[in-house]
């Protein structure tokens, strides 16, 4: 996640002090550098994804106009400059607005990164006892140390140097509500489908802060139930991107010959000239490695792989057909034995949604009619797409086994590895020589030039992973099947940069925004081709995101989703519908110049991340619908209590009422 360095920000955390303004940049409309910040009161508490929550935290704190990055001694490679130098370094401050032209006072926000599954799962039942994850061992301060319960980055997510007052306000875990869930996958395509399996703990697990210390209750037993979204406690779902986002390809080359790696740190945004790329992988080589295909870097068999040219026709190659030296003859990846080892999230994972989303639409058009490679078979269900991992391993496992492609003499996955949340993943990629020969799927903000160091799964601070260069369809149809060779210094294929993932979103077969849209319809997976031959291959019917033929478009290209109601409880805190609506406005601004409230800060910070806005037309459309001069309507995002606000209508409201 980023580095933090101050003692009362935790790790996987979003949290905000009020510092004085004359440590802050200075700029037109800027607060007077003698004024001090107003003190928080109030905060908004968002929860899930660990793709987005350290996103979040800069995002916060850029907000209200703090020092960005700061937090606890776990570093992550970030430095910081008072200027956007690029990736790798953070502003030190971003501007302040002056509270009286547009809020009374910030409001803190946190973020606990929990993984989009549990995220789901808080949003939906409206209890912030959900953002937890699997049996880990407990903090070092626990009261004892048993196998628990926790949140896939280990806890806490509340702020130990500003407790607030009084003290569960920031200085507790779990948060005291849900404001906002974060996924990148999308929470259903009907009301019946926003269920969830919510877990009841006895008694309730918490942490809090005594005298400075962290103190953990612990949970002696739990119970699972399923639960549903209500519709009448809460209002109607709000489903909006936050940004766009990509999931990088991280790889671990370490004691491989590979000719298509590229050198390169990048600069802001990180672009295709600049950006390094440890390999360059086809879209072939995508679907034999996840797939199981081919389980050993030094393949060279002939005639091994299935692969599109231009036509859409099949053609064959060996494994190694990218990997060209400088006289053009493809190279094996290693001299010798070296397994390809996936590292996969074990968590419900949002990255894990967007990589079989694309698996699932790209592998089966390489298949024989037959489906003699097992990409037919393999993504042949209602499974897949999906945010657990596992259900993509007992496919690969239920298909694979012994057979004609495969070496093994069982199953496939069984030295695949894995890891606990985004900072887990990357970690483990990351594990110097020993890690050799390892690759997955991380955020790309968790990847090289975004950051230079990586935490988690027990390691620290190791050397944050390369990522891939994809093949992308527009790649195909002009015939570019292979990089670059001999040591090329620039890239063919196409880097996780914001720019590629604004590439894949300009798509113009993607719906426009309109202000009659439901939750479903900001689901960007779910726009699929009418009937559509694209460059010889029939994509009629799919999803338009990973099939994409815009140029430079990234191909593992999705969103995190915030995940709102439209009706909120606000007895115990009369500001909170306005800190989150203010906050929200502010925040989509930064994607529309044009926007009275745009705050030129929230682009850097965002693209500094590895990710990109959202379109100009989704940041208006999303502000006009939900809380803009459009006109009240049934989603609006309202308060409880008000019948006349038309987002609360035929809700109940009241003590028992609204969400928490």
């Amino acid at each position: 996640m980023r580095k933090q360095t101050f003692s009362g920000h935790l790790r996987g955390t979003t949290s905000i002090l009020a510092i004085s303004a004359a440590t802050l940049l200075a700029s037109s409309g800027a607060r007077p550098a003698n004024a001090q910040i107003p003190i928080a009161t109030g905060g908004i508490y968002a929860g899930g994804s660990t793709l987005a929550s350290g996103a979040f935290r800069q995002i916060f704190d850029c907000y209200v106009g703090a020092t960005v990055g700061s937090g606890t001694a776990y570093p992550d490679g970030f430095s910081f400059d008072s200027t956007f130098p690029g990736p790798g370094k953070l502003p030190t401050t971003c501007t302040v607005w002056d509270p009286d032209a547009f809020r009374s006072a910030p409001a803190r926000g946190l973020v606990a990164g929990v993984g989009s599954g549990n995220g789901m799962r808080g949003f939906i039942t409206n209890t912030p006892q959900q953002w937890y994850s699997r049996r880990l061992m407990p903090n070092a301060s626990a009261n004892f140390p048993i196998n628990t319960p926790l949140p896939a980055i280990q806890p806490p997510m509340i702020d130990l140097a500003n407790p607030g007052a009084p003290a569960t306000t920031f200085g507790s875990y779990p948060y005291p509500r849900i404001d906002i869930g974060l996924s990148e996958a999308p929470i259903g395509t009907t009301l019946a489908a926003l269920t969830t399996s919510s877990i009841s703990f006895n008694p309730t697990q918490s942490w809090t802060t005594t005298g400075g210390a962290l103190t953990q209750i612990i949970m002696n037993s739990t119970s699972t139930a399923s639960v549903a979204y209500s519709t009448t406690v809460y209002g109607n779902p709000i489903q909006i991107p936050a940004f766009e986002a990509n999931v990088a390809i991280a790889v671990n080359t370490s004691t491989m010959t590979v000719n298509s790696a590229v050198a390169g740190t990048g600069t802001l945004p990180a672009t295709q000239a600049n950006q390094g790329a440890a390999i360059q992988l086809s879209t072939a080589q995508m679907c034999t490695i996840f797939t199981g295909l081919v389980t050993n870097w030094n393949s060279t068999t002939p005639n091994y792989l299935p692969f599109l040219d231009k036509t859409g026709t099949q053609q064959l190659a060996a494994f190694d057909y990218t990997n060209l030296n400088s006289s053009g003859t493809a190279q094996a990846y290693s001299v010798s034995s070296l397994p390809i080892r996936v590292v996969y999230n074990g968590d419900e994972s949002g990255e894990t949604y967007i990589l079989t989303n694309y698996l699932k639409a790209v592998c089966p058009l390489l298949d024989t009619p037959s489906g003699l490679y097992g990409y037919k078979s393999i993504f042949n269900t209602t499974t897949l797409p999906s945010t657990s991992f596992t259900n993509l391993i007992a496919r690969i496992d239920a298909v694979r086994g012994p057979g004609p492609w495969s070496t093994n003499t069982t199953v496939t996955t069984n030295t695949w590895i894995p890891a606990i949340g985004s900072g887990g993943a990357a970690a483990t990629i990351s594990d110097g020589v020993g890690g050799a020969g390892r690759i997955g799927y991380v955020g790309a903000n968790l990847t090289r030039p975004y950051t230079t160091q990586v935490s988690g799964a027990g390691l620290s601070n190791v050397g944050a992973p390369y990522s891939a260069a994809l093949q992308n369809e527009q790649l195909r149809a002009a015939g570019t099947y292979v990089p670059n060779n001999g040591g090329s210094t620039s890239l063919t294929f196409i880097a996780p940069t914001p720019d590629a993932a604004n590439a894949a979103w300009g798509d113009t077969r993607l719906k426009s925004p309109s202000t009659t849209w439901t939750w479903n319809d900001y689901n960007i997976y779910a726009n699929v081709y009418g009937t559509v031959i694209q460059s010889g291959v029939n994509v009629t019917g799919l999803p338009v995101l990973p099939l994409t033929n815009k140029l430079n478009a990234y191909p593992l290209s999705g969103t995190t989703f915030l995940n709102l109601y439209s009706c909120y409880n606000v007895q115990s805190d009369p500001d909170r519908v306005t800190n989150l609506v203010n906050f929200l406005t502010w925040y989509f601004a930064g994607a529309d110049s044009t926007d009275p409230n745009y705050d030129p800060d929230v682009v850097p910070v965002v693209q500094n991340a590895g990710f990109h806005p959202v379109p100009v037309s989704y940041a208006q459309n999303i502000k006009k619908q939900y809380w803009g001069s459009w006109g009240p309507s049934y989603t609006d995002i309202a308060a409880a209590g008000t019948p006349q606000v038309v987002g609360c209508l035929n809700v109940a409201n009241g003590a028992s009422g609204g969400a928490k």
